[in-house]
This record gives C-alpha cells, sequence and structure tokens, in this order.
C-alpha cells in the first residue's frame, strides 16, 4: 500500500509571500555577487534578470488575487449580485472550505447581521441547481457539504 499525501493547495496569498522572499533573496544574491568580483558580469545579470522574472509574476499573482473566483463567476452567470445573500454565500465559499448548511448561514449572519437557515439553504439548493456550487461528498451522512465548482 502507498501512502497517498496530498501537497496542500497554496493561497494566493501564500504564493505572494514565497514570492515575496524569493526576490528579496535574489536581491541580496546581486548584491553579492558585485561585492565578490565586478568582472563576473555575466551571473550578476542572470541574477538580475531571474529576480526581474519573478518580481513580474509576483505582479500577476497581485492581479490574480483582485479577480477572485467569486468574481469570475459573476462575470459568467451575470446576476450574482442581484440578489445580496446569494451573493454574500458564493464570497464565503470562495475563501473558505467546504461548509454544510449551518456554517454557511452562520458566515453570512457575521457578514450581513441576519439571515435564516431557511432562506440560506434555498440559496444554497439554487446556486447548487444553477451549477455555481456543488455538493462535496463526505464521509458524514448527516450533513452535506458545498465549495464553490471550479471554473
Amino acid at each position: 500500500m502507498t501512502d497517498k499525501r496530498e501537497k496542500p493547495e497554496l493561497t494566493l496569498e501564500e504564493v505572494q509571500d514565497r514570492l515575496d522572499e524569493i526576490s528579496k533573496r535574489l536581491a541580496r544574491l546581486e548584491e553579492l555577487v558585485e561585492r565578490v568580483g565586478p568582472g563576473i558580469d555575466e551571473v550578476s545579470q542572470s541574477a538580475k534578470v531571474i529576480r526581474e522574472g519573478f518580481e513580474f509574476y509576483d505582479g500577476l499573482v497581485k492581479l490574480m488575487t483582485k479577480f477572485t473566483k467569486a468574481e469570475r463567476l459573476e462575470s459568467r452567470f451575470g446576476d450574482l449580485k442581484k440578489d445580496d445573500i446569494s451573493w454574500q454565500i458564493v464570497q464565503i465559499l470562495d475563501v473558505s472550505r467546504p461548509l454544510n448548511i449551518s456554517q454557511i448561514t452562520a458566515a453570512v449572519r457575521a457578514e450581513r447581521g441576519t439571515a435564516s437557515r431557511r432562506i440560506v439553504r434555498e440559496r444554497v439548493n439554487s446556486l447548487t441547481e444553477r451549477g455555481i456550487l456543488k455538493i462535496i461528498d463526505d464521509d458524514d451522512d448527516r450533513a452535506r457539504y458545498f465549495a464553490l465548482v471550479k471554473d
């Protein structure tokens, strides 16, 4: 039997942090190369190009964080923001693990102040029927968990 451990997916913020750290290290490497020997221009230039590449990629990651999965779904379906509760559910599931109805209701209440479990369940069912949410298979038969579909 083989051990199949899945690597946890990184959030865009974690990718951002790692890119920032790599960029700092490359800048430090450039400084060290220049100190060691000004005649090592080729190494210095390579380090500079690599750092600039990481900084470019870093900028792309920053741009991607502004255009979340919820926003992509809104642009695809076009009317998600018309219903405040449905939009709130989509935004909550965009930044969280799969949640059950009780957890979604609690999160919507935390954001809006009020939300009935019945209304939240109706919106979740509607979003699921429209293909915006999916039901996550789980060993727990007592509760169904929901997540955004992959786009």
